[in-house]
């Protein structure tokens, strides 16, 4: 008799204890990581969804990681994807097969997507050039402006940027016995979250 009312208690017991860490109902937290390509900027509005049991979890602008409230029970089926991507940027899985497959202390911790602000053509006016050899840089980034007669030319760089990014263009080479300077109006500055930026201004003299 004793015997048997130990064996009630201790199931019950057990069943409690299942019940608070989980149990039949999911013990692994489905984790991962935020990498943003772009330092210093955050990633707002971003919403993950995991297609497994549908919930669907808000990221904090600048968060670096992510965990799911819901927790999975083992060779539960989980599909981590973007339900919401954040504001001008875009994200991918760190690899094809992390995000989506089945739960177990192998598998939940290692989901990840990698951000990168979506990019936009950096360019403007040349005013006033009629000698040869400008060449204007953003960076490393490059390039040569051939004159027309002295009207305005226009130009852009070879490598979009990303927007929120800062961007600084400087003459690299002067064209043939003039001067030109990059006017300080917009340059140095920051890419528009959402359009190219077009509007710088080179004088030349």
């Amino acid at each position: 008799m004793k015997s048997s009312y130990l064996r009630a208690v201790i199931a019950l017991l057990c069943a409690v204890i299942l019940s608070a860490c989980g149990g039949n109902n999911g013990s692994l937290a489905l984790s991962g990581t935020i990498t943003n390509e772009t330092p210093g900027v955050t990633l707002p509005g971003m919403v993950l969804v995991n297609n497994g049991n549908g919930e669907k979890l808000t990221i904090e602008p600048g968060a670096t990681s992510f965990i799911f409230t819901k927790l999975l029970a083992t060779d539960e089926k989980f599909d981590v994807q973007i339900a919401t991507p954040p504001t001008g940027a875009a994200c991918t899985p760190i690899s094809d097969t992390a995000n989506t497959g089945t739960a177990s202390v192998y598998t939940v911790y290692y989901l990840g997507f990698t951000c990168k602000f979506n990019p936009y053509i950096l360019g403007g006016t040349v005013t006033g050039l009629t000698g040869t050899g400008l060449v204007l840089a953003n960076g490393a980034d490059t390039t040569a402006v051939l004159a027309n007669g002295g009207a305005d030319v226009k130009f852009t760089f070879p490598t979009k940027v990303a927007n929120h990014a800062q961007y600084g263009v400087s003459v690299l080479t002067q064209p043939a016995g003039q001067t030109c300077t990059v006017d300080s109006a917009l340059n140095p500055g920051t890419m528009p979250a959402d359009s190219n930026q077009l509007g710088l201004i080179v004088n030349c003299k």
